[in-house]
Order: C-alpha cells, then structure tokens, then sequence
C-alpha cells in the first residue's frame, strides 16, 4: 500500500469511527462498521492502529492536542497591552469554538468519557486539556499582572467560565437554535456570541484604575 494510500485510509477510519463512538459508545462501537464506513478492509483498524482501543483513544489525543495548539497559538508570547490581551483573547475564544463546533461529536465523546472517570484514575491523558486551561489562566494572571485586569480578579474561576461557556456553546448547539432560534452554528451569531461574551468577562476583570 503506498504511503498517500495510507495516510488517507487511516483519517477515513478516523472519521468514520468518531460517530460511531458516539452513537454507540466504546463498548457497543462496532470494527465492522467502522471499516465499512470508512471503505477500509475488514483488518483496517488492525493494521493502521492496532486495536479498537488505540483507535478511540488517538481519537481523543488528536482532539486534545488540537485545543492545545489553538491556545497556544493565541496565548502564548509577551503581552504588551490591554487591546492585545483583548484581541488575543477574543481570538482564543472564536478559533476554540470553531473547533468544538467542528468536532461537536467528538467532543461530546470527551465529555461522555471524563464525566464517567472514577475519583482516582490517572489524569495523564487528560494532561493537554488540563494545560488548555492552565495556558487561559496564565493568559488572564499575565494581564493582570501588567494592570490590565483588576487585582481580586481569580484567574481560574475566568478560565473556567470561559471554557464552561465555549463547551455549551457546542454542546447545546442544535438545543439552542431549537428553543431560542439563535445558536452559534451560524457564524453571525457566533461572532456576536463571542464578542458579548468577551465584553461581560472584560467588565468584569475591568481594572478600575
């Protein structure tokens, strides 16, 4: 099989294993159907992964380190003024909303599988999320260090809520354009979404200097 064959194989079992994972779960998933779908041989999943474990879980990791690039991207680097801690931020918060719009079903497997962690499981695949908002609360502390934010601002509850609100936001998708007749899945809406958002969490952190 030549290498462009390959690569193109394993994202399209990819792709057809995200809906199936979530429409089924990891343990109802079916390999058949998985392989059917995605026009592979019956072995594909063998072959390019090796084994229905490391297929979901590559699913899992590939979404995570997808979040952490995004962040990084807009996060990182010095921050030189309140309109550039602004604008980064603004940036952070549509770019990850895209994303979890993008891969709504994907996310909603992430949620599924954290929500359903026992209380002493082992947090190390869980680490790049875990540095997503770690990198937003340094973001906000940075800032408030430089006097850009107010000094009892509590930069993990803003990271929090922020990511609270993103994840939501894709979440409750299809809810909300059902009951409310607006939802992020319209770009237009989605701007808007981020810019009030953006603009409730900056008066809130607003330093009063």
């Amino acid at each position: 099989m030549s290498q462009s064959k390959t690569i193109t194989t394993r994202q399209a079992i990819l792709d057809a294993a995200v809906p199936e994972f979530w429409s089924h779960g990891y343990k109802g998933a079916s390999v058949r159907a998985i392989c059917e779908r995605a026009g592979a041989s019956s072995n594909g999943i063998t072959y390019h992964f090796g084994s229905k474990e490391k297929l979901y879980q590559e699913i899992l990791d590939q979404f995570a380190a997808l979040q952490l690039q995004q962040t990084r991207s807009a996060l990182s680097g010095e921050l030189r003024s309140q309109e550039e801690f602004r604008i980064r931020l603004e940036v952070f918060l549509t770019q990850l909303l895209e994303t979890y719009l993008t891969n709504r079903e994907t996310l909603l497997i992430a949620l599924r599988e954290f929500e359903q962690l026992p209380p002493d499981t082992d947090d190390s695949g869980l680490s790049e999320l875990i540095e997503v908002n770690n990198s937003l609360s340094n973001f906000v502390q940075n800032a408030k260090d430089r006097g850009f934010v107010r000094e009892d601002v509590d930069t993990s509850m803003v990271a929090g809520t922020l990511l609270d609100r993103l994840i939501n936001q894709a979440r409750y998708a299809h809810t909300h354009g059902h009951f409310f007749g607006v939802t992020t899945l319209d770009p237009e809406y989605r701007a808007y979404w981020v810019r009030a958002s953006l603009g409730l969490v900056l008066d809130g952190m607003k330093s009063r200097a």
